[in-house]
């Protein structure tokens, strides 16, 4: 179409640094670990086996903090608190001074490691093929998981893990790929900085040198044993030289936090979740916490739901279209503790059907619980797609807010608005909206409508899943005006408690010349008698003041008036007054638009729209 090219335009900004240390084999490919899975992490503690001082801090010159470097080349790590002097400026990067790696791998959120003493070995450092060590831990530990802290210098490297229990048993992970410190991905931190120990230049970086974290996965045969000590072999024929950090785990118990699963069916009240636990748990149940914040629960936080036997149930009562947030934890059957709680899982809640009256302005985009990232398809198919081609603007381009639109220029292209979900079964209810055409980016009228274009109104009585089209504007109908058209259609037959709306759009197959928006305002769903009244209200002059107004709405009339509903644009009721006075105190209502309604003992009616500040 002609306004392609002025429509769409997209900006692409690459930068690439190289580094020639960059390694091309490292941890990431060979574990993954679930980011909603629960763990008890611990830092393990190295009695021995440390080999190198490859990290510069303190005061002085660095070969004097140091006994050797990284990479076989001069360099070595630095310290956040290396000062050449006493009056050298501090550093603003380098190894955090108290040792303490907190990673940056998402996947293991609360994982750290600590690293040995700055000022003495502090590195299993690997240079030749063959070359080997041990780390002895300094309590024995049975885990489930291991992570290693480790880098390679001048290139990558490979090495064989041996995990030494125990019992004299042993698990050994073969050819384990470390990164170079340039560059590589699964790094527990970066940036952090070196320095030349031939002459104290500093190498300030924002991304490098690295430590990078591996996970290595004890077999469950093993779990339960304590760990001893680790050897750690360098094989291959790389030139890279292996430096060892630290190891930190997740500490075997027989109570373990559950690991969340994906969140089974939803409801606008309910939600069902599952967890797994590890086989060798000993559960007496298992308790849950939810919340609408994200705040993790404490040990001492009492949990909403207990007694639970199995591994999955039902979070019910909950409040329609809202974000939650949950954990779970075990109830130990050997203890009469409990584990520590799991990650957070969250899920929001379905939502609840609405009874009229209803309002939506389209003062909130697309409003609550409408869909307007549907595109693609048929009324015969549904929607395909996810694209939002209904946007928000002003309302026939007057303005930039307050309306929808779609427009209309190029082949293929179709969008859906889709309402949310009413409960018609009362009957008696009617459909209305505002609806206009222009031009492209103008007040002015259109000059037509493609050859296949067609905009719809459908109507669902199954939520969605099957629609019924209640009325078609295409290029066989008169074109909508760049005037406020008034569409409204009495309802009869549709009393489902699942009924839901939609604007359908498509600038069909031909590629048309027609360029032109279609909009939607002021969405209404009422009962029919409500209209009638609204009528025989006009009679009695009935209005409100100030609008907008801060705590107080003031009625112009209250004769013969025997209450006052009032509903939000949703159509939830927010307050009910008997027998009301000119004087409506709405002083507990949120910011935002009302329905005011008021009723007449002759059993009419008025709605007024009324705006809190």
């Amino acid at each position: 179409m002609y306004y392609f090219f002025y429509k769409f335009t997209a900006t692409i900004i690459s930068n690439m640094k190289i580094n020639q240390f960059f390694g091309v084999v490292n941890f990431t490919a060979l574990f993954t670990a679930a980011l909603f899975s629960a763990q008890n992490y611990q830092q393990l503690a190295i009695q021995s086996g440390y080999n190198a001082d490859v990290i510069a801090n303190g005061i002085g010159s660095s070969a004097l903090s140091t006994n050797i470097d990284v990479d076989g080349v001069s360099f070595a790590f630095v310290a956040k608190d290396f000062q050449l002097t006493p009056s050298s400026t501090p550093l603003t990067y380098g190894v955090p001074a108290d040792g303490i790696i907190n990673t940056v791998v998402t996947s293991t959120p609360g994982l750290s490691f600590k690293l040995a003493n700055l000022s003495s070995d502090n590195s299993l450092r690997l240079a030749a093929n063959g070359q080997s060590g041990t780390l002895v831990l300094v309590t024995p530990t049975p885990v489930t998981k291991l992570y290693m802290l480790s880098t390679s210098g001048s290139g990558t490297s490979n090495v064989d893990i041996t995990v030494n229990f125990t019992d004299g048993t042993t698990q050994t992970f073969s050819n384990q790929g470390l990164s170079d410190w340039y560059g590589g991905s699964n790094y527990a931190i970066q940036g952090i900085g070196r320095i030349n120990r031939t002459n104290d230049v500093l190498e300030p970086n924002t991304t490098n040198p690295r430590f990078y974290q591996a996970l290595l996965s004890i077999d469950t045969a093993n779990q339960a044993k304590p760990i001893q000590s680790i050897t750690i072999t360098k094989v291959g024929t790389s030139v890279g030289i292996s430096n060892i950090f630290a190891f930190s785990a997740d500490i075997y118990t027989d109570c373990s936090a559950p690991t969340l699963q994906p969140v089974g069916a939803l409801t606008s009240s309910s939600a069902q979740v599952s967890w797994t636990v590890p086989a060798y748990t000993q559960s007496s149940g298992y308790e849950i916490y939810y919340s609408t914040t994200n705040t993790a629960p404490t040990g001492s936080t009492a949990a909403i739901l207990t007694n639970i036997t199995g591994t999955s149930t039902t979070i019910p009562n909950l409040s329609p279209s809202t974000t939650y947030y949950y954990w779970v934890r075990t109830k130990c059957a050997t203890t009469t503790g409990q584990s520590a709680w799991s990650f957070s899982g969250t899920f929001k809640t379905l939502c609840a059907s609405v009874v009229p009256p209803y309002l939506n302005d389209f003062a909130t985009v697309p409003g609550n619980c409408w869909a307007n990232a549907l595109s693609g398809g048929t009324p015969a198919t549904g929607p395909t797609g996810t694209t939002a081609y209904w946007v928000s603007d002003g309302f026939l381009n007057s303005g930039t807010s307050g309306a929808m639109k779609i427009n209309l220029y190029t082949t293929n292209r179709t969008g859906w608005l889709k309402t949310n979900v009413f409960d018609l079964s009362a009957g008696g209810y009617r459909v209305k909206f505002d609806y206009g055409v222009t031009a492209y980016n103008s007040t002015g009228p259109a000059s037509s409508m493609g050859s296949d274009d067609r905009v719809q109104f459908l109507v669902s009585n199954d939520g969605g899943s099957t629609w019924t089209i209640l009325q078609t504007w295409d290029a066989t109908t008169a074109l909508p005006s760049n005037s406020a058209n008034s569409f409204s259609y009495d309802l009869t037959g549709y009393n489902a408690a699942n009924t839901v709306f939609a604007l359908y759009a498509t600038d069909g197959t031909v590629d048309d010349v027609p360029d032109y928006e279609f909009f939607v305002d002021n969405f209404v769903v009422e009962p029919v008698s409500l209209s009638t009244s609204e009528v025989m209200a006009n009679k009695k002059n009935i209005s409100v003041n100030p609008n907008p107004f801060k705590d107080v709405l003031y009625l112009s009339d209250v004769k013969d008036a025997k209450s006052v509903v009032v509903n939000d644009i949703s159509g939830r009721v927010v307050k009910t007054i008997s027998n009301p006075t000119k004087e409506l105190d709405l002083s507990n209502l949120n910011a935002g638009l009302y329905l005011v309604t008021v009723q007449f003992k002759d059993g009419s009616a008025t709605t007024l729209k009324a705006i809190k500040k």
